[in-house]
């Protein structure tokens, strides 16, 4: 294979990662088949008859908690990361759509301290402090989560980052849903990105909830660890009326480099501090450590690669490629010279109770037993080297 094929000419995932193949057109499974799917990414083809009716939808939702507000009580839910998105959701719900949102956080406790100075910058700037709840009482539960997918993650196949940020997404979800549950909120809003419609788009449905929000088995012999799962009475309430869990970002505009300088302009985050490798948090980044030298690769490629495929505009599609691309190394670069995330990998490495070497041990021994070796450490050796393009 020669080095202009070994990376999707249309997307940016490499032969090799996460049993990816390109062909001998230069595409990815991806790309080139729309039904083709893996344990870590599905290619969703949301058709534009869907996006209008989701956005009408939305567009009706937003109507209707306009038309119930009373400014006496929450009109929804939205979870508060600290993050460029969430922050850009409390601004619409706020200064557009003029409602009275509450803020939940959940501090699983491995947030950045970018993401914890941009939650007091939003908060202070908005005064929004008596509208804000921050949930840190969970991180037991997360840790024991943590050090379970860290320590037992065997597949050669679904990468720890995706399996992790799943588990861990579905437990922050179902704190949240739960908060809306004691207060009688309708809606939850969450800020997935346009890319993050793997598993959900637009909304998770009340059976996904529950499912979602059913204790892991390692968990079931803990109380401590269930009170943050959905009780079988918080169960019962919802077969009646659950609350509504919503992404808005999946079908009104979006516009990265837009939403950051909004809110960089409006002082609700600091200059450069919109960027989501600072505040996505430590664990995941840690993750990518582990599959980048388990897999041969960056797992965040599958989002960017999402994200390219839905420019329709030839020319946007390959601006975009090209702006990923350059992310993409630059992630790559900082896991090889240990530059990426260092104080936060330290973090997580004294928390969790293994050390960076011990991880990376654990990879090297999966990694030799793995069929597909030889591209992962082709793969390696060619982002090493700057040779993608």
């Amino acid at each position: 294979m020669t080095l202009n094929n070994i990376i999707c000419k249309n997307c940016i995932l490499m032969d090799g990662f996460l049993g990816i193949d390109i062909n001998e057109d230069h595409l990815c499974n991806f790309c080139a088949d729309p039904t083709y799917k893996n344990p870590n990414w599905s290619k969703r083809e949301i058709t534009d008859e869907q996006r209008i009716a989701k956005k009408i939808d939305w567009e009706q939702t937003a109507k209707r908690m306009q038309q119930t507000h009373d400014g006496s009580h929450y009109d929804c839910v939205i979870g508060y990361s600290g993050g460029k998105d969430s922050t850009a959701l409390i601004d619409m719900f706020v200064n557009e759509y003029h409602l009275n949102p509450l803020l939940i956080s959940v501090d699983t406790g491995f947030m950045t301290s970018v993401a914890k100075q941009n939650m007091k910058d939003t908060l202070n700037k908005m005064k929004l402090y008596d509208n804000h709840i921050l949930i840190e009482d969970a991180n037991p539960t997360f840790k024991k989560l943590y050090q379970y997918y860290f320590f037992n993650h065997n597949s050669p196949e679904k990468a720890l980052t995706v399996e992790i940020c799943h588990k861990c997404t579905d437990l922050i979800h179902t704190i949240i849903i739960k908060e809306a549950l004691k207060r009688n909120i309708p809606y939850v809003i969450i800020g997935f990105s346009p890319d993050q419609i793997a598993r959900y788009f637009y909304e998770t449905h009340p059976e996904n909830i529950i499912e979602d929000g059913t204790p892991l088995f390692i968990f079931r012999d803990n109380e401590n660890d269930l009170k943050w799962y959905l009780s079988q009475s918080e169960k019962e309430k919802m077969q009646v009326e659950c609350p509504r869990l919503l992404y808005p970002y999946h079908v009104i505009d979006y516009n990265e480099q837009e939403i950051i300088s909004r809110l960089e302009g409006k002082g609700l985050i600091q200059k450069g501090k919109g960027d989501p490798l600072l505040t996505n948090c430590h664990v995941v980044k840690v993750a990518l450590f582990h599959d980048f030298y388990r897999y041969g690769g960056i797992t965040y490629a599958l989002q960017y690669a999402e994200l390219i495929r839905q420019e329709k505009d030839a020319i946007k599609r390959k601006n975009s490629r090209k702006s990923w691309l350059r992310t993409y190394k630059q992630v790559a670069k900082g896991i090889l010279n240990s530059t990426f995330n260092k104080e936060g990998n330290q973090t997580f490495f004294a928390n969790i109770g293994i050390t960076r070497e011990e991880l990376l041990q654990k990879v090297i021994e999966k990694r030799e037993s793995d069929d597909n070796i030889k591209k992962i450490l082709n793969n390696i050796q060619r982002i090493a080297s700057n040779q993608l393009k």
